[in-house]
């Protein structure tokens, strides 16, 4: 018996690595599969930063034990190496340098929930939306794009009017605002925003996909000195869960075998949002293709790094957590502590600085900011 299991454990230990090495491996290519040709490996991206930690315990094992196996969670862990880039930011031994001869610009993106709390919790009083307003107000950026945002011009809820107390109140006279939806008797307005301390020239919105609950992407072009920069922001398909279906995961993730039986309904959400998001993807990199300026993205894309969404809309560009973060930046905390949904990225052009995320418990999103400026070498 002693022999058998002396033989029974190395079999184990190998065709565990050779698993998990394959599926991690298959996790960090998944992004290159369309989802609407290819829908379940997206599920299989959003559980990438599990299979790198298992792989990662795996590797160790096998080096202590001095196992020729090595190599297997090693070419892994290779072929898995732009994915890992994009989910772990790693610490930078130095700070970018400053460039004295353009301004440094402060970004801040937000998905504001409509100023209200997460999970539906009364707040008759607005103290969250207060609080997200002085969240804002004490960053103090240049600019500021929302997502999910609100505001109301009833007469009798003036103190709702968050469009017209950030403009005037905050010091942003400059706004756009995609207003996709809008309420009974048109008095509330939600969608998303750009408010910015820097003049708009021109700004448009970009409708993306047709679903009745779907934001827009927009644009605002702004001038900036001498120079003209376009900054985009957007808020791609919400996968809609509700509160029955957040107290499933909750249950799903305790082991609940009831939970994963009835677990059906999520996953159909998930599935469908992942096609929604793959044609909204397409049209947001053709628009950004067709900036004539420097361009900086930035929003809730509702999608990890290591996914067809964002693989599309950021090649070619920077990411200002990639670039200046640290760890794993989640920036959405109700379900996981691994996903990572919001960004800022740039263009080329652009050279990143600083990069934060807020963890503050407001909306379901943290906050985000980068602080960056355009290269010398545009300026004519």
């Amino acid at each position: 018996m002693r022999f058998a299991l002396h033989k029974l454990f190395p079999l184990l230990f190998h065709l565990l690595m050779i698993g998990c090495s394959g599926l991690m491996l298959l996790a960090a290519w998944s992004p290159y599969a369309d989802p609407q040709s290819w829908w379940p490996l997206a599920f299989l991206g959003l559980t990438f930063p599990l299979w790198l930690l298992i792989v990662i315990i795996l590797w160790i094992f096998a080096l202590l034990l001095r196992s020729k196996w090595l190599v297997l969670p090693t070419l892994a862990l290779i072929g898995s190496w732009k994915a890992i880039r994009v989910t772990v930011a790693l610490p930078h031994l130095s700070s970018p340098a400053e460039d004295t001869t353009s301004p440094v610009i402060k970004l801040m993106s937000y998905n504001v929930h409509d100023f209200a709390p997460y999970h539906n919790r009364p707040d008759p009083q607005a103290k969250y939306g207060r609080a997200m307003l002085q969240l804002i107000a004490s960053q103090q950026p240049d600019i500021v794009c929302l997502q999910e945002f609100f505001t109301s011009d009833h007469p009798q809820l003036k103190q709702k009017d968050y469009k017209t107390y950030i403009s005037d109140s905050l010091g942003y006279p400059y706004r756009y605002f995609s207003s996709d939806y809008n309420g009974t008797r048109s008095t509330s307005h939600s969608g998303v925003i750009i408010f910015s301390r820097w003049p708009i020239c021109r700004a448009a919105k970009i409708p993306i996909i047709q679903h009745p609950r779907a934001e827009s992407l927009i644009y605002a072009d702004l001038v900036i000195r001498q120079d003209t920069v376009r900054v985009f922001t957007v808020h791609l398909q919400s996968i809609y869960l509700n509160q029955n279906d957040l107290m499933q995961i909750e249950e799903m993730k305790q082991g609940n075998d009831t939970a994963w039986r009835a677990s059906r309904p999520i996953w159909s959400k998930l599935k469908r949002a992942f096609i929604r998001r793959s044609e909204e993807s397409k049209r947001v990199k053709q628009a950004l293709q067709q900036s004539p300026y420097p361009f900086l993205i930035c929003g809730d894309f509702n999608d990890t790094p290591v996914s067809f969404t964002y693989f599309t809309i950021a090649k070619g560009l920077q990411d200002g957590f990639v670039k200046c973060g640290r760890g794993l930046g989640a920036t959405y905390y109700s379900i996981s502590p691994t996903l990572r949904i919001d960004y800022i990225l740039a263009d080329p052009n652009w050279h990143f600085l600083h990069f934060t995320r807020i963890p503050v418990h407001l909306s379901d999103h943290y906050p985000v900011v980068a602080e960056l400026q355009l290269h010398s070498s545009i300026h004519p």
